[in-house]
């Protein structure tokens, strides 16, 4: 995005670098988080920066600052690293993959239901529920998450995670145990005589299998230890941040002429700052070039990081506005037909944001709905993606058990003939498998057995 009508310098282009870039970076971290962690990651970086304070603790700052960069030189710059999470670790070696957005972002995604033990829990249909993604898309995905460091991550049960860890020996003996034998190999382990009987008895099994007709003790032995070395938890050395269940960032409230209002539920913005003090104790310092160097770097972080924090808080207001504006019927009923046809992309559009922010902001973030209900809702959920004719699969499935209740219980319809009367009645042009798969989710019975149970009533 380019607002220069000449040519830039090179020293132009290099200052842009050097100031836009990271800021766009802190701002691509900080979206997918909500308040709670966004206070928490920049309280953190507060506590390792002197020019960045937390403003409630503002008055702590005064006094003895005339210090400063004595206590900041030369230890402060090297602080501790701290304890990767499992996420961050995951999350670097998709941003290095040559994905498309959307599937880099359904990796993403996918690692919210990473358990600390790195088991990827749910199913296909829990993960896709309320996200732009199909279960078949998230599927497809699952390989590349399986792909990842460390070796057995995402996978679910602990024969996949062992069978990812030898993928690059499948024709081993090692291999075969762990796919026809796990359980088996849990009284084969010991110097006791059990245990030795059991791993003889485990071998005549073997041996009826071709291909390891030539196995013996030792080679057994060798596979079982080889086995023991496999990580079960692949996840153990890594922090773990569990996705918060709900955290809005957002509250809608209603306005005295009956419109709903949208506003953060806290200024997140509004707690932090840069240390006024610390800057002129650095304007004024004598110290050595390199140490200065040093300190208006740190400055410089401050400055992004607080851009950053301004534009979070701003895009997430943006798009929050848009979607209370928008669904205001849904507001006042809490009626999912009554929600109001907002792909991602037209709420992209409206506000001027790429499809990939729109995605991260309304992730995992909650609106707060204030009345005497004070219910709390998925973001995403007012982001109903356009299906047949205009009409979100909730409308279309009501729609279908409408005319399912008005059939003549001997003559039930078919699903051929559903799809017909929602194109002549509703407009609606739908296809029959679509009517049986929006059937099956109503856990509505098929015609014949709408017929059967009719005759047994009667």
């Amino acid at each position: 995005m380019t607002y220069l009508i000449s040519a830039p310098s090179q020293e132009t282009r290099l200052e842009t670098q050097t100031v836009f870039y990271p800021t766009l970076r802190q701002l691509v971290r900080l979206l997918p988080m909500d308040r709670k962690r966004v206070v928490e990651y920049v309280r953190e970086e507060a506590k390792h920066n002197p020019f960045l304070i937390n403003t409630p603790d503002s008055s702590a700052q005064s006094g003895g600052r005339e210090a400063l960069l004595e206590d900041v030189l030369p230890d402060w710059y090297h602080p501790p690293a701290q304890e990767l999470s499992l996420q961050e670790h995951l999350y670097g070696q998709i941003s290095a993959l040559s994905l498309p957005q959307k599937r880099s972002d359904a990796l993403i995604y996918l690692t919210q239901w990473l358990s600390p033990s790195g088991y990827l829990e749910g199913s296909a249909e829990s993960w896709a529920a309320g996200t732009v993604w199909s279960p078949r898309e998230l599927e497809a995905a699952l390989p590349a998450l399986q792909s990842l460091d460390p070796p057995g991550i995402g996978a679910r049960s602990l024969r996949e995670c062992l069978l990812l860890q030898l993928k690059d020996q499948p024709q081993t003996l090692a291999f075969l145990l762990v796919q026809s034998y796990l359980e088996a190999l849990e009284n084969c382990s010991g110097s006791s005589l059990e245990s030795k009987r059991n791993r003889e008895l485990l071998l005549q099994k073997l041996h009826q299998n071709p291909q390891y007709s030539d196995a013996n003790i030792e080679t057994l032995t060798a596979a079982i230890s080889l086995i023991q070395e496999l990580e079960p938890r692949p996840a153990r050395n890594f922090g773990h941040t569990n996705v918060p269940i709900v955290t809005p960032d957002l509250k809608a409230e209603r306005q005295s002429g009956g419109d709903w209002q949208v506003s953060p539920i806290y200024e997140v913005n509004q707690r932090f700052c840069l240390n006024g003090e610390a800057i002129e104790l650095l304007a004024k310092s004598n110290k050595r070039s390199r140490d200065t160097q040093r300190l208006e770097l740190l400055l410089q972080k401050a400055q992004n990081l607080l851009a950053a924090l301004n534009q979070w808080q701003e895009n997430i207001l943006k798009v929050g506005q848009f979607l209370v504006e928008r669904q205001q019927a849904f507001l006042n009923s809490r009626n999912k037909l009554d929600l109001v046809p907002t792909p991602q992309q037209l709420v992209a559009q409206t506000v001027g944001l790429s499809n990939a922010t729109v995605s991260r902001i309304v992730r995992g973030r909650y609106l707060l709905i204030c009345d005497r209900q004070n219910q709390t809702i998925p973001l995403a959920s007012l982001c109903v993606a356009v299906r047949v004719g205009g009409r979100t699969p909730q409308q279309v499935q009501q729609l279908l058990v409408q005319l399912i209740q008005e059939e003549s219980p001997t003559n039930p319809y078919t699903d051929e003939q559903l799809a017909q009367l929602l194109g002549i009645r509703f407009g609606l042009p739908i296809a029959r498998r679509t009517v049986t798969k929006y059937r099956q989710l109503l856990s509505l019975e098929s015609s014949h057995r709408r017929e059967t149970a009719s005759g047994i009533k009667k």
